[in-house]
């Protein structure tokens, strides 16, 4: 006897798809329009196994990437923790973010080559992490820490209102739970917030991995 349950899609994968829906922003007329078949027709490729490749799919839709696979960052380690978070210029933070739980090491300005993880499915951060460290055995990425992603938040402010980025490089316990400090939207508003370490990330979540370019 087959377990015909355990193959159906979960209410929790549910709830993330409407949760994906509902980050797009989209008004009443452009929800009507998903339900002019495109959603039953989406469900019935998956189902059928002939949904194209992601990126294959992207481009039948002409919709562009939001950024490239890799990219660079400056970190100026002659500013400190308050200096950076003022320059990204957020509209909420964190109050427990600071200096003492989550310090700033390093020297001169440094050239990162960065990059967006996006594991598109529920993950652990200890998975992501191992994830991101085996991406490439030659030059390894390693997971971003806060100045990195604070860095990010000035060059790239437009991001964190598509998708949660989150820093796994740098942890603090706060309340008892250790966290790791993230860009996110709330409403309208730009926020650095702190997210808890353990438990699982969406599949909306992107990432931030670094590796060194050169120092200053």
């Amino acid at each position: 006897m087959s377990n015909h349950s355990a193959s159906v899609a979960t209410a929790g994968q549910a709830k993330h798809s409407l949760t994906i829906l509902e980050q797009q922003g989209l008004t009443a007329a452009d929800y009507a329009k998903l339900h002019d078949g495109y959603l039953a027709a989406l469900a019935q490729a998956a189902k059928a196994g002939t949904l194209p490749e992601l990126k294959t799919f992207r481009a039948m839709l002409k919709l562009t990437a939001v950024m490239p696979e890799s990219f660079r960052l400056t970190v100026d380690y002659g500013q400190t923790l308050e200096q950076m978070i003022a320059a990204g210029n957020y509209d909420w933070k964190n109050d427990d973010l600071t200096a003492k739980r989550f310090p700033i090491k390093g020297d001169g300005i440094v050239e990162f080559e960065v990059c967006l993880f996006h594991f598109d499915r529920m993950i652990e951060s200890k998975d992501a992490i191992k994830a991101i460290e085996a991406a490439d055995s030659t030059n390894p990425w390693a997971p971003a820490k806060t100045e990195h992603l604070l860095s990010f938040g000035i060059a790239f402010p437009e991001e964190q209102r598509k998708y949660p980025v989150i820093g796994l490089g740098s942890v603090a316990r706060v309340g008892g739970y250790r966290n790791v400090p993230g860009l996110w939207e709330y409403g309208s508003e730009r926020d650095l917030r702190l997210y808890w370490f353990e438990g699982e990330w969406g599949g909306l979540c992107r990432f931030l991995a670094v590796r060194q370019v050169s120092a200053a």
